[in-house]
């Protein structure tokens, strides 16, 4: 007896789940919205590379770049907790040899990456230039790999993003709501994604010769554009 009334409550907590569930009724929307914001940052990789026939002297050609390079950071007034080395690198070297029809080591190679914050947004061209030493040189020098504009204010900026993506999407479910002779008593659920982005020149294998060779360089900052995506349930009656 007790086992047939066990089986008889679940039954019926189980009737009435799927019947909420089968009454649950909802509206799916989309909403977005998108700002602008003139950067503040910009986030550099860049490389000091040498190379030599032994390691230690690779090693100290690269010790003399560095050292070249960490007074322009100087001159440029680039804190300390806005560079870090992300990568280094000490590699042999090899080219193929016709005669032998094999690899032959003919050295190493130094590489070490570094990531940079620039605080001033108008110093970019001069520093680039700045960064590459006028002594030409085959067995090192600076590369700059990538360049990428930011700004310190995305986060307050994509919070206000957030509201007004959300608003939008309120607005499309009730005016659907409306249209459809029904209203809109709440949410059920609700995510959002953001993206956002600007201007980025990028700057692949731009070594020491070709920037002392170059007129002074001009980079355009543009605006950087913060966009929220966000996608709402909102129950219906």
């Amino acid at each position: 007896m007790k086992k047939m009334l066990g089986a008889s409550l679940l039954a019926l907590v189980l009737g009435a789940g799927v019947a909420h569930a089968a009454e649950e009724r909802l509206i799916v929307v989309s909403g977005a919205a998108e700002k602008s914001l003139d950067p503040n940052l910009v986030n550099l990789t860049v490389e000091v590379w040498s190379k030599a026939t032994t390691a230690k002297q690779a090693q100290q050609l690269a010790a003399q770049q560095f050292k070249q390079m960490k007074k322009t950071l100087d001159d440029f007034k680039i804190k300390k907790e806005d560079v870090q080395t992300d990568n280094y690198s000490l590699t042999p070297e090899y080219e193929y040899d016709q005669k032998l029809r094999q690899n032959k080591m003919i050295g190493f190679r130094v590489s070490q990456t570094l990531l940079v914050t620039l605080r001033k947004v108008e110093d970019a061209g001069n520093f680039l230039d700045a960064l590459v030493s006028e002594k030409k040189t085959m067995d090192s020098g600076v590369n700059v790999n990538s360049l990428a504009w930011d700004s310190d204010k995305r986060s307050q900026v994509e919070t206000a993003t957030l509201g007004d993506a959300v608003r939008s999407a309120k607005a499309k479910a009730e005016e659907i709501a409306k249209a459809a002779g029904v209203k809109v008593k709440g949410v059920s659920k609700i995510s959002h994604t953001m993206s956002g982005g600007g201007p980025q020149p990028i700057f692949r294998n731009y070594g020491l010769k070709a920037m002392a060779e170059s007129a002074s360089t001009e980079v355009a900052a543009g605006q950087i554009k913060v966009r929220v995506e966000v996608t709402a349930e909102y129950e219906i009656n």
